[in-house]
C-alpha cells in the first residue's frame, strides 16, 4: 500500500510540475486566458497532493504516534 501511495504521489507531483510548465508557456502570450489559469491552479494542487501522499507513504523510524 505505500508503494501504491508513493507512486500516486509521484505521478501527482510530476503532473504538477508539468501543468506549472504549460502555465508558464502559455500565460505570455495574448490569448492567454481561462485556460493559462487552470493550468497554474491544477498545477499547484497536484504538487501539494503528490508531495502529502508522499510524505505518507514514507516510513519515519524516530517519530512516533501515541
Amino acid at each position: 500500500m505505500r508503494k501504491l501511495t508513493l507512486l500516486i504521489g509521484v505521478i501527482l507531483l510530476l503532473s504538477g510540475v508539468i501543468a506549472e510548465a504549460l502555465y508558464i508557456t502559455t500565460a505570455r502570450v495574448a490569448y492567454s486566458g481561462i485556460v493559462a489559469n487552470i493550468y497554474l491552479t491544477a498545477g499547484i494542487l497536484f504538487v501539494l497532493m503528490g508531495f502529502i501522499l508522499m510524505l505518507a507513504s514514507v516510513k519515519i523510524p524516530k517519530l512516533r504516534v501515541s
